[in-house]
């Protein structure tokens, strides 16, 4: 089982683990938990900015039903606003 914190390292352990989540894209599209995974990876790993974004837009739109997550993602977003582009913020400054 791996933890958030795991993801979060950039270690072989999560390297190995987000291939194997790669692997399930299709099978997981909708599940918002496997797009917080990719990101959390992503963010240590700035090899991954174009898909980042993509991955971090997914997440907003399939949060948008849940107050905590999208307020949690402004921040980030608000926070970070130059790893973004134009159409990104114009996606998650919506209210």
């Amino acid at each position: 089982m791996y933890s958030k914190k795991d993801m979060q390292a950039n270690s072989p352990k999560s390297q190995k683990f987000y291939s194997l989540i790669n692997q399930t894209e299709k099978k997981s599209a909708l599940d918002f938990s496997y797009w917080e995974l990719k990101i959390l990876y992503q963010i240590n790993n700035k090899n991954f900015k174009d898909d980042f974004e993509k991955n971090f837009v997914n997440l907003a739109l399939l949060s948008k039903h849940n107050i905590d997550r999208k307020k949690m993602l402004r921040i980030f977003y608000l926070r970070n606003i130059p790893r973004f582009s134009k159409e990104v913020g114009d996606i998650i400054l919506v209210n």
